[in-house]
């Protein structure tokens, strides 16, 4: 797939509440910190397979990763810019291929999304959504840009999201850029998108915003826009 432009249009600024059939609010969340990618993706994966079974609950992953490059399905490495200095994976996640590091906050819904009648559509929405709320109590104002996934200060990209739904669950979800070393992505084409821009929350609010700052506020967003009650739990990475 070629380089793509940066829309302009942005999408309605009204706040948005993805609330699909009521199953059960009660969802687990868990904050895992720092996981290298390939093992983290490799528990997601198995919890995924284990929900769509009903042998395990439904559970919002809030986690960082060691450097590395994931590359979704759309597209190969013609956006990779220069030799880079951390792995790249591929991923079964939609979108092309982003960076995901220290001071980036993961944020991995696995939901029953089909049996809760969540649209792949809406739901991607409604993480764009819990994003904007999460930097609006830093004081910024971001948007969500029609045909473009994730949240956009202008052309700049503060949060990108790529989603997987399989067997009705949903895999992977939001990075927001909280303060991440943006040299990282000087060496690739961000997401293919021509004229686009990483940048964080620590630059845009002028002040040092932390994973560990942003983790409760996104989890709070998240809860009220999908309409669920978040019970904390322990992380099992290796179950």
């Amino acid at each position: 797939m070629g380089t793509q432009t940066l829309a302009t249009t942005s999408t309605s600024r009204e706040p948005v509440s993805v609330r699909g059939v009521e199953r059960s609010q009660i969802v687990q969340i868990t904050h895992a910190g720092r996981v290298p990618y390939a093992d983290a993706n490799s528990w997601q994966q198995s919890r995924a397979a284990a929900v769509a079974a009903g042998s395990a609950p439904e559970v919002v992953v809030l986690l960082e990763h060691d450097p590395v490059y994931t590359q979704g399905r759309r597209g190969g490495r013609e956006h990779v810019l220069r030799p880079l200095s951390a792995p790249v994976i591929d991923t079964d996640r939609g979108g092309d291929i982003t960076f995901h590091g220290p001071g980036q906050l993961i944020v991995w819904p696995i939901l029953r999304v089909r049996e809760r009648q969540i649209g792949i559509a809406s739901y991607v929405r409604g993480l764009e959504e819990a994003a904007r709320l999460t930097v609006a109590q830093f004081g910024i104002e971001a948007a969500a840009v029609s045909g473009r996934p994730g949240l956009w200060i202008g052309e700049r990209k503060l949060a990108s999201v790529g989603v997987r739904i399989q067997g009705g669950v949903s895999r992977h979800g939001l990075a927001l850029n909280c303060d991440v070393d943006l040299a990282w992505f000087d060496d690739i084409r961000a997401c293919g998108i021509e004229g686009a821009s990483a940048t964080s929350l620590s630059i845009e609010a002028g002040r040092h915003a932390s994973v560990e700052a942003c983790a409760p506020i996104l989890a709070a967003s998240f809860s009220d826009v999908f309409g669920l009650r978040l019970s904390m739990a322990r992380w099992r990475g290796g179950d």
